[in-house]
């Protein structure tokens, strides 16, 4: 194992120290410089002014399907009969619904 060295400690110590002091100066050089420059808590000027604009769209579908969501209606449900079979089953002829006349049909046998 090697030993370290207290003085090379030290040195390195002083110089993290003086990096964070120049550090520190700058900053100040710079909010004394540019004092509107802070840090907001709503982001910058030029994004705030985006955001405010509302969302872009890539296309109209992008766009219809946004306000979809929006009006949050409820999709028009299919109206099924109550008789009809849904597949829990087998159907056999006698579960089938009786089929309507065609109007063809009976203008050719007339």
């Amino acid at each position: 194992m090697e030993d370290t060295n207290p003085e090379e400690t030290n040195v390195e110590e002083q110089k993290d120290e003086n990096k964070i002091c120049l550090e520190k100066l700058e900053e100040a050089k710079l909010k004394a410089k540019y004092p509107h420059l802070g840090n907001k808590p709503g982001g910058s000027d030029l994004l705030r002014k985006r955001l405010q604009k509302g969302p872009k769209y890539f296309d109209s579908g992008d766009y219809n399907m946004a306000k979809a969501k929006i009006k949050n209606k409820p999709l028009p449900a299919a109206q099924t009969e109550k008789a009809e079979v849904t597949g829990d089953h087998i159907p056999t002829p006698q579960d089938l619904p009786q089929r309507k006349p065609s109007l063809v049909a009976s203008k050719l046998a007339g």
